[in-house]
């Protein structure tokens, strides 16, 4: 209290939120270049071999490249983010049990 006066906080307030669009999903995928990062989680690479086995048989893209983080609860390193975007058309990824 100041001087005797009574000052209530009101903790509620709106979310500040911006919007985030979609990047456009490409047409077809032939000849594009793929990132894959393998989160370290049990069996997380067998999903990834598939899906590139796949990706190279069936969609026609041009390379596809395996990044892997340090450890499940360790986030991708900048410069391999900043890696990924330079040199590829999209990332596959996944999280969660």
């Amino acid at each position: 209290m100041d001087g005797g006066k009574l000052i209530i906080l009101d903790p509620v307030s709106l979310p500040n939120t911006k919007r985030h669009g979609l990047n456009p999903r490409p047409k077809n995928m032939k000849g594009l270049r793929i990132a894959t990062v393998d989160n370290t989680k049990p069996n997380f690479n067998i999903f990834l071999d598939r899906v590139q086995e796949l990706m190279l048989s069936d969609y026609g893209v041009a390379e596809v490249r395996r990044f892997r983080k340090p450890g499940r609860t360790v986030p991708v390193a900048p410069e391999i983010v900043a890696e990924i975007k330079a040199n590829y058309d999209f990332a596959i990824t996944g999280l969660g049990d």
